[in-house]
């Protein structure tokens, strides 16, 4: 990053660019130096330990040793005294006694240097000619290292914690306060997390964090990874995750967003509440996504049962069998599409790699650590589906009171291009996370593109909670403008020099101020981002009101494993068995399907009554019991299930 300096001779610049003054630099160490060496000295010359009192006082040896000096240059001129002088110093050292005035004589020097380094410092660094009032200061280079590094030592002290960049270790309390990234494409955003996430691993802390590239897949073989189209993926465990009506209709709420007319996505959302209620209710947390599927493929009788029974709420959307009702189930198999999908993805998978997220916030001995949420270009709708899914979960238990505060959790949540995960509540995370012991990183290319999916207010809150910002590269536009203002500015006071050769030369100053911003949309695109030699990337660091321009080395990491296994679903090798309601059909030809799951050693007995779940405890429902009730499987989720009866066949006849 070249900077425009000038050095100034006595000729005037513009107060903006940076110069260096020698000329003011020579005068000052002129009328500095000398007077502080002779303190120096003079202080020092008398006993000291170590070092005898020289014969003769400081005041005759001043005076004869410059009687010494000048003869060196006008040898016609203090002859006497120069001899006299030079037969003292023969002696003084014939005796051994030079080395005390030498020594008195360094201190006088070392005295000296403390104004000239002061005056180097002040006259010959590169400054601008404004005088800084308040306000924002943005600083670089080695300045930026070690102003942050002061700035942060004692809450390091107090609170040590992972390091934010190369020898910059951050404290606990800004972590928790979260962190926005910002930077456009190939601006080294992978650049400046990877250290992070390296340490994150190494250290085995709670971790989530989305992956929609496959690099961070790559480069950790321990996180698990939850991806319907990768073979080595786990499976959200949905039926422990939805506990209870507030986790099913936020579930509801993230999965089906609401469109130009509302009734549609309100009715189907109401219609999602009741099959998980009865799921729910029925099974207690043992089921999972092909059973969810099979409910909500049932025909208008058969959910207007379980509605009746168990979410009245919802019965005026199924009712009749009007054309209305048509609709609302039409928009409710649209609406709830990535359901089918990862009801045929995740539908066989068995229990011990299912992950719920309830308990990996509230009980997270009884659930992987460290889990990798992949994101895939290819299915869309199937990663916001389930990514959503998921931190509605997630907000849900961290805005809850029964997740209680808690000094000692460390919690890593890491979203990678953060849009690309859908709507998700992101905001909660960032309002009520830090109590929790939630450290959220935001990470986006553009806040345009987190405006489109979040909303404008969503995305100024997320700027102004963050008690970080890491900004990068960014090409000029609405984003560059708005991190530039968001970036602050600096109050100055600019020193005007008027001259008049009229009459006779007269100068006049003065002084005006001035508000200047730290940054302009043109310069975060062409200060920030990768180096020449692109040896490393260089970002800004908005903390507590200050900028500073740090520097990250690249830093290329090894496979330790493929970043993709297509799964048997993702090579189309998995047939779909979810019903359709036209499975229904009297006249259909086709057999009823078989609903069968991979065997397991252990089974989980179930009761003929409807559960309820109290922090996990199932609870039975006398008054939702009954010999009509609904029983599609012949033996409950953790165990084998085989039964010759599809769940649609089983609901028809029980609804005859």
């Amino acid at each position: 990053m070249k900077k425009r300096e000038k050095v100034q001779w006595g000729a005037g610049a513009a107060p903006s660019i940076k110069r260096v003054d020698p000329l003011r630099f020579c005068k000052s160490i002129l009328l500095s130096v000398p007077p502080v060496a002779f303190i120096g000295t003079w202080a020092a010359w008398r006993p000291l330990p170590s070092l005898p009192m020289p014969p003769g006082s400081f005041v005759d040896h001043l005076s004869y040793g410059g009687a010494w000096v000048m003869h060196q240059f006008a040898p016609s001129f203090f002859s006497h005294k120069a001899q006299l002088f030079a037969a003292h110093i023969e002696a003084l050292k014939n005796h051994g006694e030079i080395g005390g005035i030498y020594a008195r004589l360094a201190m006088g020097a070392a005295a000296g240097l403390v104004p000239l380094g002061w005056a180097a410092w002040k006259y010959l660094r590169p400054r601008d000619g404004l005088i800084y009032l308040r306000g924002a200061r943005r600083y670089s280079g080695k300045v930026a290292v070690d102003k942050l590094k002061a700035k942060l030592s004692p809450a390091v002290k107090r609170q040590p914690d992972h390091a934010i960049a190369p020898d910059i270790f951050y404290p606990k309390n800004l972590w928790t306060r979260h962190m926005l990234v910002v930077a456009g494409t190939g601006a080294g955003k992978s650049t400046v997390l990877r250290p992070l996430v390296q340490t994150i691993v190494k250290h085995d802390e709670q971790m989530l964090l989305f992956d929609p590239k496959g690099e961070f897949t790559r480069a950790f073989e321990k996180p698990i990874l939850i991806a319907p189209w990768d073979e080595r993926g786990w499976a959200w465990d949905i039926g422990g995750d939805m506990r209870n009506i507030g986790f099913a209709r936020r579930f509801a709420a993230a999965l089906i967003l609401q469109g130009t007319d509302p009734m549609w996505a309100n009715a189907a959302r109401q219609l999602v509440v009741g099959s998980l209620l009865y799921l729910q209710r029925k099974y207690g947390i043992y089921w999972g996504w092909r059973q969810i599927a099979d409910t909500l493929a049932l025909p208008q009788p058969s959910l207007l049962k379980i509605m009746s029974r168990h979410f009245p709420e919802a019965v005026r959307a199924v009712e009749r069998a009007s054309v209305t009702t048509q609709g609302v189930l039409i928009n409710l198999t649209a609406f709830c599409s990535p359901i089918f999908d990862l009801a045929d993805a995740w539908g066989d998978t068995p229990a011990d790699r299912r992950v719920s997220f309830f308990d990996w916030i509230k009980n997270p001995e009884l659930a992987p650590r460290q889990i990798i949420l992949q994101g895939n270009g290819a299915y869309p709708e199937i990663t916001k589906g389930y990514v959503e899914g998921i931190f509605s979960v997630i907000s849900g238990m961290v805005s809850s009171v029964e997740l209680e505060d808690s000094p000692d959790r460390k919690v890593w949540i890491i979203c990678e291009e953060l849009p690309q995960m859908g709507k998700i509540p992101i905001r909660p995370l960032f309002e009520l996370g830090r109590s929790r012991g939630l450290r959220c990183i935001a990470v986006c290319q553009d806040l345009a593109q987190l405006e489109e999916v979040h909303g404008a207010q969503t995305v100024k809150s997320l700027v102004s909670m963050s008690g970080s910002i890491l900004i990068g590269q960014v090409s000029q536009g609405d984003t560059a403008e708005t991190l530039a203002k968001a970036l602050g500015a600096r109050e100055v006071e600019r020193r005007n020099i008027s001259t008049s050769f009229g009459s006779g030369r007269s100068q006049s100053v003065s002084y005006a101020r001035e508000t200047i911003p730290l940054y302009t949309a043109a310069e975060l695109g062409s200060r920030l981002g990768y180096d020449e030699d692109r040896k490393g990337v260089r970002f800004a660091l908005a903390l507590e009101g200050n900028i500073y321009e740090l520097f990250w080395p690249t830093f290329p990491m090894k496979d330790a494993r493929a970043a993709h296994i297509p799964s048997a679903w993702a090579n189309g090798l998995v047939t779909p068995i979810g019903h359709h309601p036209m499975d229904n059909d009297d006249n259909s030809d086709h057999p009823d399907p078989v609903v069968a799951f991979a065997p397991s050693t252990t089974s989980t007995p179930h009761s003929d009554e409807p559960l309820w779940l109290d922090d996990g405890q199932a609870i039975p429902l006398d008054d939702a019991s009954s010999s009509d009730d609904f029983s599609p499987f012949s033996q409950m989720w953790d165990g084998a299930v085989s039964s010759d009866k599809s769940f649609a066949e089983d609901a028809s006849e029980q609804e005859q």
